[in-house]
C-alpha cells in the first residue's frame, strides 16, 4: 500500500491565528503554534505532540480521520526521524523517514503477513533487505532497487537455498542451489520466458503475456563456500540523502496559555495508539528508543516470525550477512 499523506491544510502564522482548525496548547510571542499543543483540523483529521514556529516538530501523534495514524518524529512540518505510521488495513510502517518519505532502516509489515525490513531510500525499498513471505515461509535477502529485487540475493526456504541474480523482481543469469541435507551445489542458469496465459474473458495480448523463470541446471558438486557467489552488502548513498540528524528539541515558548494539563482528558485517543505510545511519553533520541526497543524485544516470547524479525535486526545493524544466513 501506498502511503497516506496528511491532507494540505496550512497552520498558523501570525495574522492566520484561529482561522484554520481548533487549536489548544502553546504559542510564542507572535501567537504561532510552538511548544506542546493538539489541533482538530477541518478534515476531522487531529494531531497533538510538539510545534516550533507554526509548524509540528519533534515528537506528535497524528490521527487520520480513515483510522490511519502516525506516531512519531517531525521537522519542520514533515515526518522526519524514527516514526510508526499504521494504515487503516492493518498495514505497518516502523522506522526512518526523511522529508516525508520512508527513507533509511524500516520495516514495512503487510495486511498479509508479509514484511520486509531493511533499507529505503525516498519511499521505496533500496539497498539490502529481507522479505519474509508468509504463505510459503521462504525469504528473499539481498539487493532492491526502485521497490524491486535487483541485484545479488538469495531466496531461502525450508529444503533449499538459492543464490544469484535478481532484475525487475525474478531471477535471472548464473546462480546455484545448496541443500541442507545432501551437501551439494547444483550450478546452472535462470533464462527469463516469455508466455501468454490464455484467459476466457478475453484479455488484452499485452495483458496475455506473462514471463516465467526456467532453470537450466548444469553441473552438480560437493558444498564448497568457495563456490557461493560474493555475499551482497548495504548500499552506500552520497551526504546528501544521508539519513536525518533527530530535530532539535523545541525551545520553549515565551507565553505560556496553560489553563490545565489537557493531555489528562485524552484517554479516548488511547486506543489509536497502545503500543506506540512509550514514543509519546518520553523525549528521547532515536538511538535511545530504539535500544529500548531492543530490550523489550529480548524479553519478550517471540514467535518463528518475530525470531526471524529480531534476527534480521541483528542482521541489519551488525552487517553480518554471512552469519545471518545460516539456517
Amino acid at each position: 500500500m501506498s502511503d497516506i499523506e496528511e491532507e494540505e491544510v496550512g497552520e498558523e502564522r501570525d495574522e492566520d491565528v484561529d482561522v484554520i482548525g481548533e487549536y489548544e496548547g502553546q504559542r510564542n510571542e507572535k501567537c504561532q503554534r510552538h511548544g506542546i499543543g493538539r489541533a482538530l483540523l477541518p478534515n476531522k483529521d487531529y494531531y497533538e505532540g510538539r510545534y516550533n514556529q507554526g509548524l509540528r516538530h519533534g515528537l506528535g501523534l497524528y490521527i487520520f480521520k480513515n483510522g490511519a495514524r502516525y506516531n512519531g518524529r517531525y521537522s519542520k512540518g514533515k515526518k522526519d526521524g524514527i516514526g510508526i505510521f499504521i494504515y487503516p488495513d492493518g498495514t505497518k510502517y516502523e522506522g526512518e523517514w526523511k522529508d516525508d518519505e520512508r527513507h533509511g532502516y524500516g520495516i514495512y509489515h503487510y495486511a498479509n503477513g508479509d514484511f520486509y525490513e531493511g533499507q529505503w531510500r525516498k519511499g521505496v525499498k533500496e539497498g539490502l533487505g529481507c522479505y519474509y513471505f508468509k504463505e510459503t515461509g521462504a525469504k528473499y535477502l539481498g539487493l532492491w532497487m526502485e521497490g524491486k529485487m535487483n541485484g545479488q540475493g538469495q531466496q531461502v526456504t525450508k529444503n533449499y537455498r538459492y543464490h544469484g541474480t535478481w532484475v525487475d523482481n525474478l531471477p535471472y543469469g548464473k546462480g546455484c542451489f545448496s541443500f541442507s541435507e545432501t551437501k551439494v551445489i547444483q550450478h546452472g542458469f535462470y533464462l527469463n520466458i516469455m508466455g501468454s496465459d490464455i484467459d476466457q474473458g478475453g484479455l488484452d495480448e499485452e495483458e496475455e503475456m506473462t514471463i516465467h523463470p526456467v532453470w537450466r541446471p548444469r553441473d552438480i558438486t560437493l558444498f564448497s563456500a568457495s563456490q557461493l557467489p560474493t555475499e551482497p552488502k548495504p548500499l552506500e548513498y552520497p551526504s546528501d540523502v544521508s539519513r536525518s540528524p533527530s530535530p532539535e528539541p523545541t525551545p520553549p515558548p515565551s507565553v505560556d496559555v496553560y489553563e490545565k494539563d489537557f493531555f489528562k482528558d485524552i484517554a479516548q485517543y488511547d486506543k489509536y495508539y497502545q503500543d506506540e505510545k512509550l514514543m509519546w511519553q518520553t523525549d528521547k533520541w532515536d538511538t535511545e528508543i530504539l535500544e529500548e526497543l531492543k530490550k523489550r524485544a529480548e524479553h519478550h516470547h517471540m514467535s518463528e516470525e518475530e525470531e526471524f524479525m529480531h534476527e534480521g535486526t541483528l542482521f541489519m545493524y551488525s552487517i553480518e550477512f554471512n552469519n545471518f544466513f545460516l539456517l
